[in-house]
């Protein structure tokens, strides 16, 4: 019997900052928060919870389903205890499989010789049984284990989605330096949108902010688009009660009025990206897009502003940055009467360069860059 089967217990890989705004939403689709780490949540669910959280989670980005755990100090004992797991039950020989592996303060101290132990262990099985083994793949395989060696403390998991949730599957095209889903998500919780107030994005880029914003207003599952195939490798899937939760939630999914979500950028590039995106996506037509600069946009009261402009990380582009926030400044104080803006700024010097006072300022992580939110009350 898998080590989850009889806990209920799994862990949630999330972005760094975010920890407690993800174990906020877990909590509400019904799991027990057990610990609080850095990029990570234990929890203990049932499988009802799980699969909501699968399907509908905006913050979460893997799943792990612990297989086994076990006290490790040599490679031939890894390799001996990983053999105890019956990996011919998880998957067949025609499907390929990936290995993540992380090492940390353990006598195995190279994360790309445990997971060789751990793949050595998985095909010297494969072939005993079936004088063959299965494919490796570094991407994309048809279903992913996980490896976590810390203080000679093993874990093996089964990555139940095979991929990053944040990855919602309407993102046809790129623009520069596209925002995280899970990010945007983030920052529409902490905006606290109240989902009739006019939301405008006046840097909207490849139009993620605008995306998840149209999902949360219509209730659209993060997963709605994603095809989740590895869950079904799940030694206990549950077809229909997989189903009845997706059904549940889809039923809930409502339309948007016309208007209430905006984006505009600058660039046409940026435009038609961020409206194929959003054609991929239930009300997507109903994201008002527009080509502008910010500073040529009419006046609007009663607003609420979310964007992330640029952070000027390259050399050489400081001075410029610092002129463009200035600039943003003064077209929320002199446009945006009676609103409030969410900016998300690549330091707190930029907030400053706002000119104008923020409300409460938060530390996040887009990607491995540290960035502030500032949220500016323009009365």
């Amino acid at each position: 019997m898998f080590e989850y089967i009889n806990t209920n217990k799994y862990f949630v890989q999330v972005a760094g900052s975010i920890e407690k705004h993800a174990a906020e939403e877990l909590e509400g689709m019904g799991a027990e928060i057990l610990q609080i780490l850095p990029r990570g949540l234990r929890i203990q669910c049932a499988q009802k919870s799980l699969y909501e959280i699968l399907y509908c989670s905006r913050l979460a980005q893997r799943v792990l389903a612990p297989l086994i755990s076990f006290q490790c100090h040599s490679e031939k004992y890894l390799y001996s205890q990983a053999q105890n797991i019956d990996w011919t039950s998880l998957f067949q020989l025609k499907d390929t499989f990936s290995i993540t592996a992380n090492v940390s303060q353990s006598k195995i101290n190279n994360s790309l010789y445990a997971g060789q132990l751990l793949k050595d262990a998985i095909c010297d099985q494969f072939r005993e049984k079936f004088d063959a083994r299965p494919n490796f793949k570094t991407k994309e395989a048809d279903i992913n284990f996980n490896l976590h060696l810390a203080s000679n403390w093993v874990t093996i998991y089964l990555d139940i989605i095979g991929s990053s949730m944040h990855k919602r599957a309407y993102k046809k095209m790129s623009y520069t330096a596209p925002l995280q889903e899970t990010l945007a998500a983030t920052i529409l919780k902490l905006s606290e949108w109240d989902q009739t107030t006019p939301l405008h994005d006046i840097m909207c880029g490849s139009g993620t902010i605008l995306a998840e914003a149209l999902m949360l207003k219509c209730k659209i599952p993060a997963g709605y688009l994603r095809e989740d195939r590895t869950l079904y490798y799940l030694p206990d899937f549950d077809q229909n009660l997989w189903e009845e939760i997706r059904n549940n939630a889809d039923e809930k999914i409502i339309p948007v009025d016309d208007g209430l979500i905006k984006g505009s950028d600058e660039s046409l590039d940026a435009i038609e990206v961020s409206r194929k995106n959003l054609e991929a996506l239930p009300y997507g037509d109903r994201v008002e897009l527009s080509v502008a600069r910010f500073q040529d946009l009419p006046k609007e009261a009663n607003r609420i502003i979310i964007s992330n402009p640029p952070y000027g990380v390259r050399l050489g582009q400081r001075k410029a940055t610092e002129k463009l926030y200035n600039e943003i400044g003064d077209y929320l104080k002199q446009k945006c009467p009676q609103s409030v803006a969410y900016l998300l700024c690549g330091d707190k010097e930029l907030v400053s360069a706002i000119r104008l006072r923020a409300h409460w300022k938060k530390n996040l992580k887009n990607a491995n860059l540290n960035v502030v939110l500032a949220k500016v009350i323009i009365r």
